[in-house]
């Protein structure tokens, strides 16, 4: 799951201010050599990722300057069937129907669906790439639990907003925008 490994990785970022500038507003400050081997650390510890030739993709055309996909092929032409039968796969595909890709119109949540979002969070929860970002986050005073870890990832993940200040349509998360895009004028938007 290298994507989780990214995400993760900018999470902390987000968490700690950044490491750009060092300071401590809520916490102990992180610096860019601190953030750097946090990151390769999650990255060794990614028991989840995928491995060689566990996916194939097909890079197809280049779209230029259409807005149309020139590809007559999908883009993953294999994917392992031991790589998607893990908890953290199950629980993320969940999550991929449940928003509505256009942008200005009203996103909702079901109950069902905070159920998915939160299954999703417990799964990853328990991968050892999580329990050394608890441990990272507890030990520079940004979290103080597991529970508090969880929330904030509730809340930078699947918190509904609006994707303009011109209107105040609740139309998009930053789990939508970043996995499963945005659709704006038959423009997709990542």
């Amino acid at each position: 799951m290298k994507w989780l490994v990214v995400l993760i990785a900018c999470c902390a970022f987000q968490l700690t201010k950044g490491a750009s500038i060092e300071r401590s507003v809520r916490g102990l400050s992180v610096s860019k050599v601190e953030l750097t081997e946090f990151a390769t650390t999650l990255w060794d510890r990614d028991d989840n990722r995928n491995a060689t030739g566990d996916l194939l993709l097909d890079v197809g055309n280049y779209a230029g300057t259409t807005n149309t996909d020139q590809s007559p092929n999908n883009l993953f032409t294999k994917v392992s069937n031991s790589l998607l039968n893990g908890a953290t796969y199950q629980s993320f595909l969940k999550l991929m129907d449940n928003y509505n890709p256009y942008t200005k119109q009203l996103e909702t949540t079901s109950a069902e669906e905070d159920a998915e979002e939160n299954d999703f969070i417990d799964a990853i929860m328990e991968t050892r790439v999580m329990t050394y970002t608890l441990n990272f986050l507890i030990n520079k005073d940004y979290v103080s639990s597991s529970t508090d870890l969880k929330a904030k990832l509730k809340n930078m993940w699947f918190k509904l907003y609006s994707r303009k200040t011109s209107y105040s349509t609740i139309d998009s998360s930053g789990f939508e925008h970043t996995f499963v895009g945005n659709n704006t004028y038959f423009i997709i938007i990542f």
